[in-house]
């Protein structure tokens, strides 16, 4: 999509830090950003499919704007802390979205610990890293934005999540706190909830996903990344601070905040129905 004038107005000759902006949701963001006008950082770990992003960006028209890209792993807080100090370009972050995150489900017994402690260290501890190292600079300029992308599995967990579920929960209770005390400053906290999206990292999901939660999510179709990602840019160029980016999402969440007890009703009876027979 194109974006719309206000939407450039927002983010010309700002500088905009995303995670995971190699593929799918932040690849498309950054896409939607760079016309937009937007200085952007591209951060992600594989640093193969980050230049071929870099590659693939720098052919738009972007009235000029810089572009870098960092390979980093977020998870080592003291690499986090020295490319920080390091950042390509001259300018101050004044956009961070961390968007780094995957999920891997199954059934809570067969998961390995290690899973919960990588998923929890790479979809959470690595956007409270950055965000560490970055907002004391927002708050000392009296301005800045602040994003996560959680997931709709954020605010309802569903069967065969128990290590991803958390992990981005706890986005949006790091972000609940985080704005009460940055807003007095200037700087503008925002936490975005896809519903199942169309990207790699959404295919390798789907291979292992338990009868029970296909179940749950029930017939509702995958959004594209660029719906997302459009989505997204747009309520952060509108300052919210809760961004849903469908009807189904809108519903959902109106749903477990009004109605917990019927949501639990309904994905208690799916899990009945579509239990393996050599579950016990």
């Amino acid at each position: 999509m194109d974006p719309s004038k206000w939407m450039v107005g927002y983010f010309r000759g700002r500088c905009v830090l995303i995670t995971g902006s190699n593929q799918g949701i932040g690849l498309e963001t950054a896409r939607l950003l760079r016309r937009c006008g937007a200085h952007l950082i591209l951060v992600a770990r594989n640093s193969e499919r980050l230049a071929q992003a870099q590659a693939s960006l720098a052919a738009i028209d972007a009235y000029g704007a810089d572009l870098h890209a960092l390979s980093l792993d977020i998870t080592d807080r003291d690499a986090v802390v020295a490319a920080v100090d390091n950042l390509p370009g001259s300018r101050p972050v004044d956009v961070l979205i961390n968007n780094a995150g995957y999920a891997v489900p199954g059934y809570f017994q067969d998961l390995p610990l290690s899973l919960f402690d990588d998923m929890m260290n790479t979809n959470f501890m690595g956007a409270m890293y950055l965000s560490k190292a970055l907002v004391p600079g927002m708050v000392a300029r009296g301005s800045g934005h602040v994003a996560f992308v959680s997931s709709l599995v954020g605010l309802m967990g569903i069967f065969g999540y128990t290590a991803y579920a958390p992990s981005k929960f706890a986005l949006r209770g790091f972000a609940e706190a985080l704005r009460y005390e940055v807003k007095p400053h200037g700087v503008i906290v925002s936490v975005c909830y896809p519903p199942d999206t169309d990207t790699p990292g959404h295919v390798e999901e789907d291979k292992s996903k338990p009868l029970e939660t296909r179940a749950q999510e029930g017939n509702a179709k995958a959004m594209s990344a660029e719906a997302v990602a459009a989505r997204l840019v747009r309520g952060l160029a509108a300052k919210k601070f809760h961004i849903l980016c469908n009807g189904s999402s809108r519903f959902a969440d109106i749903m477990i905040r009004l109605f917990p007890g019927m949501v639990r009703s309904m994905f208690d009876s799916d899990v009945r129905k579509a239990a393996p027979p050599n579950r016990s």
